[in-house]
């Protein structure tokens, strides 16, 4: 069964040309992410990707709609089938609204698992990205 999870919709202090630009290039990933993971990640602007826990991870750019939607799939060995993604679209001429959602097939017991974790995950990214200048 297809099961969707939502981030609360945040502002952002950008239109949606540049946020779209920050988000769909990875490679700017990079940058945003703590020291000691940096250097543990392999980007490109269409993949990100590294070790974790044991399990080589990434994500791969899947679709992108121009200025208002990018589609995030995990590449091959991921152990969930999902869609990470972000909707973006411009609330005046300097901001823009976001919204971060999972798309991902599940059973009654995966979601049981990990419905509240993938939640919770949406709601810090939304927390971060309402803090975070483009």
């Amino acid at each position: 069964m297809l099961e969707t999870f939502n981030s609360k919709e945040v502002e952002m202090k950008a239109p949606s040309y540049a946020v779209f630009a920050s988000f769909s290039d990875l490679t700017q990933i990079k940058d945003r992410l703590p020291q000691e993971y940096q250097d543990k990640v392999t980007v490109t602007s269409d993949t990100v990707e590294g070790d974790y826990n044991g399990m080589h991870l990434g994500l791969k750019v899947a679709e992108r709609i121009p200025t208002s939607r990018i589609v995030m799939k995990p590449m091959e060995g991921f152990p969930l089938d999902f869609s990470l993604i972000f909707d973006i679209q411009d609330s005046s001429v300097s901001t823009s609204k976001v919204k971060v959602s999972v798309e991902a097939q599940m059973n009654f017991l995966t979601k049981a698992l990990l419905g509240n974790k993938i939640q919770s995950m949406l709601d810090q990214i939304s927390e971060k990205l309402a803090q975070q200048a483009v």
